[in-house]
Parts: structure tokens; C-alpha cells; sequence
């Protein structure tokens, strides 16, 4: 880890690979709880939530 880094989470803000990480974390719980889900439509909710949420992961792995 780097000063600039350090000095970052000091300050409590995320690094992008943390951001990401915790994108990826909450569209796998989506996921989970897709699967567990009798309902039509909170699975499809869930499932479209969690598709948006690896976008912003993707997005955020893109730019750093």
C-alpha cells in the first residue's frame, strides 16, 4: 500500500479494487437471494439488480 492509499483509508474513503469488491459482494448476494425466492418478480428484481450492480464493478475495474 502506498502513502497516498494510507492516507485514504485514513480518511475512511475506498480504494476502486475495495468499491468494486464491494459491488461484486452485493450482486452475489442478489443472486443468493434470487435463488431463494418463490416470486416471479422480486427474482427478476433481484437478478436485474445484481446485473447492475457487476456493471458498476465492471465500470469501476475499467477506470483504475
Amino acid at each position: 500500500m502506498d502513502w497516498e492509499e494510507a492516507l485514504l483509508r485514513c480518511w475512511g474513503v475506498e480504494s476502486a479494487s475495495e468499491s468494486a469488491l464491494r459491488y461484486r459482494q452485493r450482486a452475489t448476494r442478489s443472486r443468493e437471494l434470487a435463488e431463494e425466492t418463490t416470486t416471479r418478480a422480486l427474482k427478476a428484481r433481484l437478478l436485474d439488480d445484481a446485473a447492475v450492480l457487476d456493471q458498476f464493478a465492471d465500470g469501476i475495474e475499467q477506470h483504475h
